[in-house]
């Protein structure tokens, strides 16, 4: 018998060369030319900005340039700015339970220097308070290493200029995307800054053309529009909530979001601000999705901007390098109130005449935000002639003003609104929407147990009771919830074998009959809202159907009961309700 033996040597341990340590370090926090323009966007909004220019070219591998005109940094502190973990925005460790800045770790610029050459000139605040003629001082860095120092004119503030990004990391530039690509990312970033803090003007150059430009307006709905140049009153509705005001606990919603008419593919334009740092939260995106599931179509995604404020020691921002995952105290009730937030706006807003398509390929790389007609609605040449707080009827007065005129192709009503514009009703989704909220508000949540005789609905006793059969899996559940169903009116018992005997439906809807087979699935589901998909399931198969002609008599007293209705845009499957033209819609179509 032999024996093998493997050669083994042992490396030792030892501290890794500064250059490399920081290097790797660097890689953590800039992982794109995207990375490098969020840190000094928030540097100058730290700084106290009121204005933003960035410049780029070579989708930032070539070169970038962040110019503000915030509070500076003083000469004899330029140079400790680029050291790693050198900041002024904490002191001690209980400092990161108070923060109120976007940038704390002193890593942004020492990160940058490390993998670019970066070039700083900054003029202080403190020079232009003293009088004094000081010029604004200036430093070079490449590889962290200073290259060199100096003076320039300039006014107060600071601008940073990056160049050659990645120039000694080979192996991070080789998976860069195509220039176009790393653009379309600072664009994106860019956007949401500006978003994020309206009262700041952004200004976004590309390759020496201008293709985001803001006014600093301080209006948050102002800024959507010179960003997507929308007609306000017409796509945006205000987001407002806030919990526990005057305690030291209390936090506050605000935000907009879009009409159902801007619905997207992708979930790129939803924005989440916490204390005005974008955020990447799972739990916090999974409320707003909550929100808004079931009331838009499947696949689709709104226009969504979120600010949530809360009191600093509430917040975890140290949970990431890249600053962007937060950790919240409160986060149970916050996400329940963004759910609520956002399917109370939805649910009370119409659908518009036309879908819109933003940002279009002439707005993105436009060199002005001029005003403009675009499909047919109208956007003002000036966005301060809308004000998105302009207080409106609610949805059950306006519903009740309506005035009906004629019923189009057997299924639509056609009314008339007060102010002269035009409302289109599917006669089908608002009569589904009226039963399903009363079959809701009677029987949801209402065990077997707390029903007697005198409270169970009115049943119809079938002509001919109708035999459904379930599979093997369903029949446990489904006989567990005959007392529940006989509750709502829909009398069955076993018949044997797989199959049961439905011998009354709810109300007097005889047309349920030949539903019975796919309506005992649903009640035979294993999930926890298989009776709500039961209700959705028998208002859509008792609901007025198309091609059943009404009456203004009948069309009224069906505008009566969906203005009752607490989600009256929408059906129970989501699909809108109501279609509204709107007088500017039609003074421009008629140009009257």
């Amino acid at each position: 018998m032999t024996t093998t033996s493997t050669h083994f040597s042992r490396v030792p341990i030892s501290a890794l060369p500064p250059d490399v340590a920081e290097r790797i370090a660097a890689g953590e926090v800039i992982e794109r030319p995207v990375s490098v323009v969020k840190e000094l966007l928030e540097n100058a909004l730290d700084a106290g900005a009121r204005e933003i220019r960035i410049e780029v070219r070579g989708g930032g591998l070539r070169l970038m340039r962040v110019t503000d005109d915030g509070y500076g940094i003083p000469a004899d502190e330029l140079e400790r700015a680029c050291a790693r973990h050198s900041t002024s925005k904490i002191r001690r460790v209980e400092d990161l339970e108070r923060l109120r800045t976007l940038g704390f770790r002193g890593e942004a610029l020492a990160s940058i220097a490390a993998v670019a050459e970066v070039n700083i000139v900054s003029r202080a605040i403190e020079s232009e308070a003293s009088g004094a003629e000081q010029p604004a001082a200036s430093l070079t860095l490449r590889g962290s290493e200073v290259t060199g120092r100096g003076h320039k004119a300039r006014l107060r503030g600071t601008t940073v200029t990056v160049r050659d990004l990645f120039y000694n990391v080979p192996a991070r530039l080789k998976f860069m995307r195509s220039p176009r690509t790393e653009s379309a990312h600072i664009e994106q970033v860019a956007r949401r800054y500006a978003i994020g803090y309206p009262a700041v003007r952004f200004q976004l150059a590309q390759e020496e053309q201008i293709i985001l430009q803001t006014s600093g307006s301080g209006d948050l709905a102002t800024t959507l529009a010179e960003l997507y140049s929308l007609p306000l009153l017409e796509v945006l509705d205000p987001l407002s909530a806030s919990l526990d005001e005057g305690s030291e606990h209390a936090f506050r919603l605000h935000g907009y979001i879009g009409n159902r008419a801007l619905a997207q593919n992708s979930r790129q334009h939803i924005t989440v601000f916490v204390n005005g740092r974008w955020v990447h939260s799972r739990p916090l995106f999974d409320a707003v999705e909550s929100g808004y599931r079931g009331l838009l179509p499947k696949g689709k995604h709104p226009l969504l901007v979120l600010h949530i404020t809360l009191p600093p020691r509430d917040l975890d921002a140290n949970v990431h390098p890249a600053k962007t995952e937060v950790k919240l105290m409160r986060e149970a009730e916050i996400s329940s109130a963004i759910t609520k937030t956002i399917r109370a706006a939805l649910e009370r807003s119409p659908a518009l005449p036309e879908t819109l398509d933003f940002p279009g390929p002439g707005l993105v790389y436009q060199r002005h935000l001029p005003g403009i007609r675009r499909r047919g609605l109208h956007v003002a040449e000036t966005t301060g002639h809308y004000s998105a707080q302009q207080a409106g009827p609610t949805s059950a007065e306006l519903l009740a003003s309506l005035r009906p005129l004629a019923q189009l192709q057997e299924a639509v009503i056609l009314a008339e609104a007060p102010d002269g514009s035009l409302y289109l009703i599917d006669q089908h989704r608002a009569h589904e929407r009226v039963i399903y909220e009363h079959l809701r508000r009677t029987y949801a949540g209402v065990q077997a147990e707390q029903q007697d005789e005198e409270h169970w609905p009115e049943a119809h006793l079938l002509l001919e009771p109708v035999v459904v059969e379930l599979k093997r899996h369903e029949v446990d559940l489904f006989e567990q919830r005959l007392p529940m169903l006989r509750g709502m009116g829909l009398e069955c018992e076993r018949f044997g074998g797989r199959s049961f005997l439905v011998r009354s439906v709810p109300g007097n809807s005889e047309q349920l009959a030949g539903h019975l087979p796919e309506l005992a699935r649903m009640a035979a589901e294993d999930s926890n809202d298989w009776q709500d998909r039961l209700f959705i399931g028998l208002a859509c198969r008792s609901a007025l159907r198309r091609g059943r002609v009404l009456g203004l008599d009948e069309q009224r007293a069906l505008l009566n009961a969906l203005a009752q209705a607490s989600a009256p845009a929408v059906c129970p499957h989501g699909s809108p309700i109501i279609l509204h033209y709107s007088r500017s819609f039609l003074i421009d179509r008629f140009d009257w």
